[in-house]
């Protein structure tokens, strides 16, 4: 059997053709950046873990990662984070840091063109 050449997870395809039509509505490259990172195998999506976002994201920052955000390392700072997944040891570790977890679609009602002190800063996975 060979790989499928879309993808088939239905809230995945609904969340990239959300994300595309935002794009295309607000003129925001950052929404179409995300939705082409989703298109992408799986194996290839941003992993960063919590170090990772609290050694190079400024305090108070919106977080956009375009993959699963994992759990290792620890966040003091009460950060904004968008993204597809959060594991759950990350989600508890920024509730406790007075941190928020939202999902893309809340991020777009929130801040439409991704900028004007919404989203500063995009992150890698690990190298």
């Amino acid at each position: 059997m060979s790989n499928p050449e879309r993808k088939t997870n239905a809230q995945l395809v609904d969340t990239i053709n959300q994300l595309k039509a935002q794009s295309r509505d607000t003129g925001a490259a950052v929404w179409r950046d995300v939705a082409l990172r989703l298109s992408k195998s799986r194996k290839n999506w941003a992993q960063p873990n919590l170090s990772r976002v609290s050694r190079y994201a400024p305090e108070g920052a919106t977080i956009l990662v375009p993959g699963k955000l994992l759990g290792s390392g620890e966040l003091t700072n009460g950060h904004t984070i968008a993204a597809y997944s959060v594991s759950n040891g990350a989600r508890e570790k920024i509730e406790a840091a007075g941190g928020r977890i939202m999902t893309y679609g809340e991020l777009m009602t929130e801040n439409p063109t991704g900028r004007d002190g919404g989203v500063t800063q995009r992150m890698p996975s690990e190298p």
